[in-house]
């Protein structure tokens, strides 16, 4: 099993949603079991020209069931919108510890859909959660070298 990544989630005021994670500089974190996410841009399966501008696909991860579960169903029903998602990922380094080294970090997000997940093969031992997050800004971030690039829907890229 890979390092796991955490998310902090901030309500539409900007208080943080609070998850379970006690570790220090975690703290107030959710655990994510899983990440997937993709931008892609449409093309021409005939010629593979370009046909369209990127596009964003919801950013799905997964996470145990917790406190924060019932209000997150709460934003995702009332159609709130949360003013920062950042999932932060870390690796281990020479010195054998671990230190986080890229960031996504999301804004205007809205809860698309949240799914209970119990696998039938047992893989996990907890019951989680699927959590799909639309936004209309996202920064990648590489920390090591400060690298970054932004993305924002409403800004449309041109080529």
């Amino acid at each position: 099993m890979s390092i796991p990544a955490h998310l902090w989630l901030f309500d539409e005021n900007g208080s943080p949603i609070v998850g379970p994670s006690l570790l220090p500089a975690r703290l107030g974190s959710f655990e994510i079991r899983s990440v997937i996410h993709q931008v892609w841009i449409p093309e021409s399966s005939h010629t593979g020209r370009l046909t369209g501008t990127r596009v964003h696909s919801p950013l799905n991860l997964h996470k145990e069931f917790d406190a924060a579960t019932p209000v997150l169903y709460r934003a995702m029903c009332e159609g709130r919108i949360l003013k920062k998602a950042e999932l932060k990922m870390y690796r281990i380094i020479d010195q054998g510890v671990e230190s986080e080294y890229f960031n996504m970090i999301m804004e205007n997000v809205k809860i698309t859909s949240i799914s209970p997940l119990l696998h039938p093969t047992g893989l996990t031992s907890t019951h989680l959660e699927d959590i799909q997050l639309r936004y209309e800004k996202i920064t990648w971030k590489h920390c090591d070298g400060n690298i970054l690039y932004t993305d924002e829907w409403n800004n449309r890229a041109t080529y």
